[in-house]
């Protein structure tokens, strides 16, 4: 399928008023990535997914739709402390794959560019970036449960 101007730009359009920091689309010869200024967010479709699963052998997976959605409003950022939010709905996954290491535990170093973890959403993995350097306080997000936009996954204390 050969793409129009006009096609192009109302899926621009579209892009524009939906929530993603960042979309990359292909679709026949057409190859768009958008990136809104400053985003922390990135879609990283080259990267290997994890799988749906992340339960132990034997164990079942818990159900990202049974998971309850946590209000941002119960949680405290402490005076000083940075969150790390939710960009949209999704399933959050601290790991690349569930036989790997999680991206950061509690009490690491980050720099601003480092991945801290991933949201799923309709099987597109969105890497999580830091934002700020310095150290992850709390993880505070369930590793496969289902967070809201603008949930808040980590709280790092910035680097001084």
């Amino acid at each position: 399928m050969d793409w129009t101007e006009k096609q192009i730009i109302a899926t621009l359009r579209f892009i524009e008023q939906s929530d993603y920091d960042e979309v990359k689309l292909e679709a026949g010869n057409l190859k768009l990535h958008v990136r809104r200024r400053g985003a922390p967010a990135a879609l990283e479709s080259e990267a290997a997914p994890p799988p749906a699963s992340h339960a132990a052998p034997g164990q079942r997976a818990p159900s990202p739709r049974s998971a309850p959605l946590q209000s941002t409003a119960e949680i405290a950022i402490p005076p000083g402390m940075t969150a790390i939010r939710a960009p949209m709905i999704g399933t959050f996954y601290r790991a690349p794959a569930p036989h790997l290491p999680p991206f950061v535990q509690e009490g690491a170093t980050v720099k601003a560019d480092d991945t801290v973890c991933l949201v799923e959403v309709m099987k597109l993995f969105n890497t999580i970036k830091a934002g700020v350097s310095g150290t992850v306080m709390k993880i505070v997000a369930q590793n496969a449960a289902t967070v809201a936009k603008d949930e808040v996954l980590i709280i790092i204390e910035p680097q001084r």
